[in-house]
């Protein structure tokens, strides 16, 4: 008995039905961060023990070497002139000034921008700009105040990694911050001489740079100058927007390297000069696919969710034609009714697997008015989303609303299987207790135990969601939130029926037009120019401070952000240094689902029908049962899916940029749908609705109302179909039935 999710399944796809249209599209998720997206090869005199590697991070101006080292030029360091050592100085602009052999120049950071620095490495003639940081550039001095500016605490510094103090006599002020005598003595570790590490015996293990900058403060103890932590991060090279670039473009490339590395890499050319050899430099950018395999995995995942939950919606008219099948060949046939008294064929009932997928208990059967109602409910949910800012209150509905999918799909099947495994079908498992409210009735061992199962997995992966920063890199994470999404796939498309192409084609053209209006018409009316769908998938949009300080920090309040909503599947990157993740929205699987999930139950119904009219084991009578297995539709309508998917997943890359994917995928299934529908003359039942769902519907669950059928005053169970739906008469008659009822809103058929 599947229990958990039966008596709340229609709920929680109603909830699915609100929000999983707000992560509707296809695109790839990436990060927040100051990557090393360059590397720079260094050798010396190719002696292996000379060797070495550092990353750097790339400018904002300038050209990017190719990808690959094999692909750039060899070059040799040059150092700036020792009368304008920053590069701060105007260089002449025409008639470049050769420097002495050409090669890739190494500037320190400080006192002017980072293209100055770049345009003046050029105009001397230099192949690219090395810049590395020091802690020199961190100070600078007010001439006309005569006072030291201190570099800017949490910024450049953090006192609460470490802090030391520093006697006032060791540090030269003359009048500014002395570089070239100071920096050595608060660089290193004990044994370097840092002073900070002296004063401080944790120093060397609680600050990761190993270094350490004054900052102004005062202390107790004149004789004494406080010191903290450094930071030694990369940093983005920023353009110099008074740089005027039409005329005088920055043709050359841009790097830049930390304090540490700089340090390796004089250390290298001080080597070279003491051998009398060549530094050699290779400036590349780090290799990544320009075609990422998690694009493909995303599209493959996509296609096989919608396919099987399309599949598996019409699971009880498959089962009630292999049940027919079974009796004609002379085996036992089952009923679905509830008791145990009832679950029994001819004789006792074995314990069984129950399925209930596609069951009609459960099952909502979608009208154009719920076409309407979808725009108003998902508006609003997007809404409420935009101004109240509830996402953990989003993550904790939809994972336990996930659970109980993944309840019925995965582990009550599960347990089932290994309890008739172990315990033989006859045995039943035990009782333990019978619960009234909520329709939820009898629990045994199999229902406690993959309701306990799959609600662990719900907390678990809300336990990960609220603790660990940016939990999408998370392996457990975003595999348990794969599994969600198809498991909610599968509840949703057994739950939510459509019965009418007229009513998909509402309901997708309503669902496309709410796409593009909140994701690309927003813009045009908020403040700010602000997306609202892609604020709200991304839980708030990107986070508000700078990558460099959400590297230092990211805790921070304007750090957080940026995580989209977990109503999507998603695949990280594979072989991508930059990390990030292919992303697709279930409401990208749902709602041409429907369209899918239609075509699947029409094809079933077909073939049950024909085989309740006498036919063979799926081929049907009357006008339809020329059509023999490759006149479906379900088949061509997955092919379509999976052909405008894979139109979306190639738009991404060629615009560079996420893509409503329903631009794609409404015309390929709703067109295919029609065009099938038109050559074999069934457009006009597929449009206001096939006889044949009804018909299929009566012979399993006894619905028969149809006000176009006709009934029999002799045969109280007997139907009478049109010439479009085949003839069904089962012949079993009121007075055989063992329960002696005669009412026509009985199931014709009852089957597990």
């Amino acid at each position: 008995m599947v229990y958990s999710v039966v008596s709340s399944r229609r709920w929680a796809c109603l909830w699915v039905w609100a929000v999983s249209l707000m992560s509707l599209g296809l695109m790839h998720g990436g990060v927040e961060a100051v990557l090393p997206t360059a590397a720079i090869d260094v050798s010396v005199g190719g002696a292996p023990d000379l060797q070495v590697t550092l990353l750097a991070a790339q400018a904002s101006f300038g050209v990017w070497p190719a990808m690959g080292a094999f692909q750039n030029p060899t070059w040799h360091p040059l150092r700036p002139p020792s009368d304008n050592a920053l590069l701060c100085q105007e260089v002449p602009r025409h008639g470049k000034q050769n420097t002495a052999g050409k090669g890739v120049m190494m500037v320190p950071r400080g006192d002017c921008t980072f293209e100055r620095k770049a345009l003046a490495a050029q105009r001397l003639g230099a192949q690219g700009m090395i810049l590395y940081g020091s802690l020199d550039s961190r100070y600078s001095y007010n001439a006309s105040t005569s006072q030291v500016i201190w570099p800017q605490n949490l910024y450049d510094y953090d006192c609460s990694k470490a802090q030391a103090l520093v006697p006032k006599s060791a540090i030269t002020l003359d009048p500014g911050y002395n570089g070239p005598a100071n920096d050595p003595l608060l660089t290193g570790s004990r044994e370097d001489g840092n002073l900070c590490a002296v004063d401080n015996e944790n120093f060397a293990s609680s600050c990761p740079s190993q270094r350490c900058l004054l900052t102004g403060a005062n202390t107790t103890d004149a004789s004494m100058m406080e010191a903290c932590c450094a930071w030694d991060l990369h940093v983005w090279l920023y353009a110099d927007p008074t740089i005027a670039n039409d005329t005088e473009p920055i043709s050359i490339p841009a790097l830049y390297i930390t304090m540490e590395q700089a340090t390796t890499l004089f250390d290298l050319m001080d080597q070279a000069d003491a051998s009398e050899t060549l530094v050699d430099m290779v400036l590349y950018q780090c290799q990544r696919p320009s075609y990422n395999a998690a694009s493909i995995i995303i599209w493959a995942l996509g296609v096989f969710v919608a396919a099987v939950a399309a599949y598996l919606s019409a699971a009880d008219y498959r089962e009630a034609k292999h049940n027919v099948s079974q009796e004609r060949d002379g085996g036992p046939a089952y009923t679905s009714v509830g008791s145990d008294d009832e679950n029994r064929p001819l004789a006792e009932a074995p314990y069984r697997v129950q399925s209930s997928f596609g069951s009609q208990e459960e099952s909502l059967d979608l009208e154009v008015h719920h076409a309407l109602g979808f725009i108003v409910m998902a508006s609003t949910g997007l809404l409420v989303l935009f101004f109240l800012k509830i996402y953990n209150f989003v993550k904790v509905m939809y994972a336990f609303g996930c659970a109980g999918a993944v309840v019925q799909v995965i582990f009550y099947p599960l347990y089932a299987r290994a309890w008739i495994y172990m315990a033989g079908p006859n045995v039943h498992p035990k009782t333990i207790c019978t619960l009234q409210c909520l329709d939820i009735g009898r629990l045994d061992v199999v229902d406690i135990l993959a309701t306990v199962s799959g609600y662990s997995v719900g907390l678990a992966w809300i336990i990960v969601a609220f603790v660990v920063d940016h939990p999408e890199s998370n392996t457990f994470f975003w595999v348990a939130q794969d599994v969600f999404g198809a498991c909610m796939c599968i509840t949703f498309l057994s739950t939510i029926k459509l019965n009418s192409i007229k009513v998909a084609s509402a309901l997708l053209i309503v669902a496309f037009l709410y796409d593009i209006f909140f994701v690309f018409v927003t813009p045009l009316l908020t403040k700010g120019g602000e997306s609202i769908m892609i604020n709200v998938a991304t839980s708030g949009g990107p986070p508000k401070a700078d990558p460099s300080w959400c590297e230092k920090y990211p805790h921070d309040t304007d750090c957080l952000g940026g995580d989209p909503l977990p109503m999507l599947f998603t695949i990280p990157r594979i072989g991508d240094y930059q990390g990030g993740a292919s992303l697709l929205g279930l409401g990208d699987i749902v709602l041409p689902g429907l369209l899918l999930s239609f075509a699947a139950r029409f094809d079933a119904a077909k073939s049950l029908v024909g085989l309740m009219g006498g036919g063979n084991h799926g081929n049907h009578a009357g006008r339809t049962s020329s059509c023999s297995g490759g006149c479906g539709y379900y088949g061509p309508l997955v092919v379509a899916y999976a052909v405008g998917l894979m139109m979306a997943n190639m738009a991404v890359y060629l615009m560079n940029m996420g893509q409503p994917a329903l631009l794609y995928l409404v015309p390929c299934c709703l067109g295919t749908m029609a065009f099938l529908g038109w050559r074999r003359n069934e457009l006009d039942q597929l449009w206001h609705g096939p006889k044949l769902l009804t018909t299929a519907d009566s012979i399993l669950y006894g619905n028969n109302n149809d006000p176009n059928e006709e009934t029999r005053d002799d045969s109280p169970n007997s139907v009478i179909l049109d010439t479009d739906t085949a003839a069904a008469t089962p012949t079993d008659s009121a007075k055989d039935s063992p329960t002696g009822d005669t009412s026509r809103n009985q199931p014709l058929l009852n089957v597990i």
